[in-house]
């Protein structure tokens, strides 16, 4: 059976756009014939059209309703569905009515057809959206009907230039079928170059093609895919239950339907694509799921001035509560390096802790949760890893050795060449390479060099579309085509923080040994030091994690506390050294050891001599009595503590200085910038006003984030927001001296406080109506919004909105909310009423 070969998968007719658009245009071509029909003098039947038009909607709202039925389906959804319909057909019905009973020929009811369209077109998409699944069944029995017997597919074949292939077999597969191959003249090589050709001849769309080699030289397997799955959205697995680092975690979708697994254990991964691929949601996904594993911590690298990170560790920051309500006390991500020096030492921590569990654990390491796998993350560390030697030697070391010690490690990177990575070392190591999208094919040569020529990453849609390898695929197939789960990672949602709440308590904490050996390199003091986490102080515009302030986090397993403050551990010299111990020498100055002052006396190979015992001379030298020597020995000794006691005070008392020097303190336009608000009145100012004064004051100078203005307000008692969100910011503080305000507002607030206030008068009596109205028609009780309507002050508008309070109009007052309107619409006649008679 022959297809038309101007047919696609998804039918350009069916588009989002096009389908409302010309929809509307055959109705207005009916409107036309109906107005062609007046003006040859015929009379159109406007009763029967009316009652025409009613019978089509409601036959169309029933029809779509049982259409959308069925086991499985969403009732909501069914719901729009029907809903929707009924809405287009009525306007349709009621254009053409109304043009029946008047003209088509004017550009009044051309412009309004074309309101009602652009009203309408949105609410097609999201149809289209609900009804994605049905969608794209339809359109795989319509392929299925349409596919050509085998008999065609030989064909083909030869009409593209592969003589001697033939067709055995055919197999359904979750996104189409796969034809069994028998290759006699052209073999698995020559047939590469040809599939574009045979796409275009079979009428497929572009990529729906993939061919694998067989066992033997001879077969081969050409997969015929009539699902888009990389045009579809995956959705991520919405469970929170805890899950382990040894078995599979799911990641989206393959294009054969098959789930994207991949073990992490022993597996290190490289994601390569360009800026806007979906590198942010692909590493998003991975977090989640990784948090899910009670046996895994992660530890990551975000040269991207922790855009990435920050998401994760925002609940932690500011305070979050569980879904229990205790507040969560620790980062879901255990350690984030956001410079080259806390990527260094990041990366020397993990070697070491990788070199010993080598050492102690026999063989490979299983990962618990008292003993968890270390997951090191690197975003955006193609600076890093092309300028920074300190980082890369104990990266390569690393991830050679934590193969065994369950020390992994996810490489983020923008280009697949050796400079983004690391070098050939460390590209070696990757087991699994996932590629993104790219502009050029030619790209594909960097990250999958083994199947340059069965690779386009240049065809992927992006957004989380990717070629990917895995060590369980088989190493002579090409990577297959797959297409990661969604995360939504837009600034205004809060989906990524949702995730990392849910996941605040399943997380280990490392191991007490892991601990110990990362200490030498500041484990300990990583989210304690101000210095080291400036740029999440900046990010959140605070002075310090709301957790770190009023909890402690405790540890189960003896390590040490994740989030209190703890003295900085000195990095030991590579070649050594426990944690906790002598200070190094350089802090104490040139002393000699007792060490010297035994070789000086005994040459150091003797035992020290007895009371019944003389002391021999050495090399016919007389040497000093018992007395002498255990003198000498007390007065070093002596000496050594007392500098040693003397060093320690001095650097406590200097470290002490300098923590207090470097204490953050915040943006320099913090005050001025909250003096904004205080001077701005009762209609108040906006962050955006702020933000456009801080440029034009400072041009040089960058300007802080709106977030951080939010903090600021937030943490201000004097900043109130009234008007609820996306309204401007006033200063509430009693002493601040509001505007001129009218003569019996000053009375008011002139009069003493043990005199009766005067009865309100005529113009309060109808400010007071016209405020009623306002709250009440509009269903919203704000205090600055009287002030903006009416155009009085501050104590005006308070003084109207408790008056609306006594009348039970509106609720209380809550906080920086908009209050709750009591009153209905319905009711402001009589409310007027009995605010005139003096009730």
């Amino acid at each position: 059976m022959a297809r038309s070969k101007d047919r696609e998968v998804i039918p350009w007719v069916h588009g989002v756009i096009a389908t409302p658009t010309f929809t509307s245009g055959f109705i207005y071509l009916g409107g036309l014939g109906l107005g062609n029909v007046e003006d040859l003098g015929h009379a159109v039947p406007l009763e029967m059209l009316g009652i025409g038009s009613v019978g089509g909607i409601v036959a169309a709202a029933a029809a779509r309703y049982l259409r959308t039925s069925g086991e499985g389906r969403s009732q909501r959804a069914r719901w729009f569905h029907t809903g929707f319909t009924t809405i287009w057909t009525t306007a349709s019905a009621a254009w053409l009515n109304w043009v029946a009973h008047g003209t088509p020929w004017t550009l009044t009811s051309a412009a309004a057809l074309a309101a009602a369209t652009v009203a309408i077109a949105p609410f097609y998409g999201i149809d289209r959206f609900l009804r994605s699944e049905e969608i794209a069944e339809q359109w795989a029995k319509e392929e299925a009907a349409l596919a050509k017997p085998l008999s065609d597919w030989v064909g083909l074949f030869t009409a593209v230039g592969a003589r001697g292939v033939l067709v055995e077999d055919k197999e359904k597969t979750h996104n189409g079928y796969k034809l069994t191959l028998h290759l006699t003249e052209t073999d698995y090589d020559g047939l590469l170059p040809l599939l574009k050709r045979l796409e275009m001849k079979a009428g497929v769309r572009p990529g729906a093609l993939t061919l694998k080699p067989g066992e033997m030289a001879n077969e081969a397997s050409l997969w015929v895919s009539t699902r888009h799955v990389l045009a579809e959205l995956v959705e991520l697995d919405p469970s929170d239950h805890p899950i382990t680092i040894n078995e599979p975690i799911t990641l989206g979708m393959l294009e054969s339907g098959h789930p994207i697994e991949l073990l992490m254990r022993q597996n290190s991964v490289l994601i390569a694509g360009q800026k806007g691929s979906g590198k942010s949601i692909s590493l998003h996904v991975l977090i989640s799921l990784i948090t899910r594993c009670i046996d895994a911590v992660i530890w990551m690298v975000d040269m991207a001035s922790g855009h990435t990170a920050k998401r994760w560790l925002r609940p932690w920051v500011e305070g979050w509560k569980d879904k229990d309500g205790n507040v969560i006390t620790r980062p879901l991500i255990d350690w984030v390096a956001t410079t080259e020096d806390e990527a260094v030492r990041m990366y020397n921590a993990a070697h070491d802790v990788a070199d010993q569990r080598a050492r102690t654990s026999g063989g490979k390491l299983i990962p618990k949760a008292s003993r968890p796998a270390i997951i090191v993350i690197t975003e955006e560390g193609s600076d890093l890893m092309a300028w920074s030697p300190a980082a890369v030697k104990p990266k390569v070391r690393g991830i050679k050795k934590g193969r065994k010690a369950a020390i992994d490690y996810v490489d983020v990177v923008q280009r697949g060449t050796g400079p983004n990575t690391g070098g050939g070392e460390i590209d070696s190591q990757y087991d699994t390479t996932i590629g993104l999208k790219f502009r050029k094919k030619g790209e594909g040569q960097y990250v999958f060099p083994d199947f340059y020529h069965q690779v386009n990453l240049s065809s992927l849609p992006g957004h989380g579309a990717c070629y990917i390898k895995t060590p369980a695929m088989d190493p002579n197939e090409p990577p297959e085509k797959g297409r990661f789960a969604y995360v939504n990672d837009d600034e205004d949602s809060t989906h990524i923080e949702e995730m990392a709440v849910a996941r605040a308590n399943i997380r280990p904490d490392l191991d007490a040994e892991a601990v110990a050996i990362a200490n030498r390199w500041g484990y300990a003091a990583r989210w304690s030091d101000p210095e080291r986490i400036d740029w999440l102080l900046e990010a959140f515009g605070i002075d310090s994690p709301v957790a770190t302030t009023n909890h402690r986090a405790s540890n189960s397993n003896g390590g040490t506390s994740t989030l209190q403050a703890a003295p900085p551990v000195p990095p030991a010299p590579l070649g050594g050294g426990q944690p906790g111990g002598p200070l190094p020498t350089s802090q104490l100055g040139d002393m000699p050891s007792a060490a010297d002052y035994m070789k000086r006396y005994d040459g150091g190979s003797q035992q020290p001599p007895t009371k019944d015992q003389p002391t021999a001379p050495a090399s016919g030298v007389p040497g000093p009595d018992e007395a002498a020597v255990k003198a000498a020995f007390d007065s070093v000794w002596a000496g050594v503590e007392r500098l040693t006691q003397d060093a320690a005070r001095k650097q406590q008392e200097a470290a002490a200085q300098e923590a207090e020097q470097k204490k953050p303190a915040g943006h320099p336009r913090k005050d001025e910038t909250l003096a904004m608000v205080r001077d701005a009145g009762p209609e108040g100012i906006t962050i955006e006003q702020c933000l456009t004064r801080l440029k034009g004051l400072y041009p040089n100078e960058n300007p802080p984030s709106r977030q951080s203005i939010t903090k600021w307000f937030a943490n201000c008692e004097e900043v109130l927001q009234p008007g609820g969100p996306k309204t401007p910011y006033v200063w509430a503080h009693l002493d601040h001296p509001a505007p001129a305000a009218p003569q019996n507002e000053q009375n008011e607030q002139e009069a003493p406080e043990d005199e009766t206030p005067a009865a309100p008068s005529d113009d309060d009596i109808d400010l007071l109506c016209l405020a009623l109205e306002l709250v009440v028609s509009t269903q919203f009780g704000s205090t600055s919004m009287l002030q903006r309507k009416l155009r009085v002050g501050f104590a005006k508008a308070t003084w109207l909105m408790d008056q609306l309070t006594d009348r039970n109009v509106v609720g209380p007052a809550n906080g920086s909310q908009a209050r709750d309107v009591l009153a209905r619409p319905d009711a402001i006649d009589n409310l007027i009423q009995q605010i005139r008679e003096g009730n």
